[in-house]
């Protein structure tokens, strides 16, 4: 599947550099989310972590895959073939 970015043109290291960068901004989207517009109270709290960290999981997934066809698991194990291929 193609994203709307072709990574292609760019080595594995960049490519997972910009898989990180919007892997931070969706954490901060969810963080927002989760923390900022719901008062925190002590039962709750658990479940708001357990919110962040799956609302942050797929609205990364989901970015990444409109934006760049794939996960940042595609350059790792691109990056990981690569050295194994040299060897």
């Amino acid at each position: 599947m193609k994203g709307r970015f072709d990574l292609s043109a760019y080595d594995n290291g960049t490519q997972l550099l910009m898989h990180l960068v919007v892997l931070l901004a969706c954490l901060v989207a969810s963080a927002l989310v989760c923390f900022g517009l719901v008062a925190v109270s002590a039962p709750f709290v658990l479940l708001q972590w357990i919110g962040f960290f799956t609302l942050a999981k797929f609205v990364y997934f989901v970015v990444a895959y409109v934006l760049f066809g794939g996960s940042f698991i595609d350059p790792l194990e691109q990056m990981y073939e690569d050295r194994r291929n040299r060897r």
